[in-house]
């Protein structure tokens, strides 16, 4: 009798895990809320290289969850936000960092 093949479903929560799994990430996107500048969110993670942070910053508008605008205003500037696709993160990191207060 012929063993019967089965094909594994990939599981949605991998292709999340592969772009918010990264260190850093889940805490870029939690600051990307209030701050939007690189040396503001650099002050707010300042255990973050900055090479890591402008990798991150870059990975995740690859991943369309950030955009980038250039400030014309003197000094000349770029701004961080999160996009809708972004933002809808938001609520899920909330949660996970309310569970990580109550159980970590």
């Amino acid at each position: 009798m012929a063993k019967k093949q089965t094909i594994a479903t990939p599981c949605p929560i991998s292709d999340i895990a592969k772009i918010v799994g990264r260190k850093w990430t889940l805490e870029l996107v939690y600051h990307l809320g209030t701050h939007s500048t690189f040396n503001s969110l650099k002050a707010a993670m300042d255990n973050l290289n900055p090479a890591t942070l402008t990798q991150r910053l870059r990975q995740l508008e690859a991943d369309g969850l950030v955009s980038r605008t250039i400030v014309s205003t003197a000094p000349i500037h770029i701004s961080y936000q999160l996009t809708k696709k972004g933002a809808a993160l938001k609520p899920v990191i909330k949660a996970l960092y309310s569970w990580t207060e109550r159980y970590v």
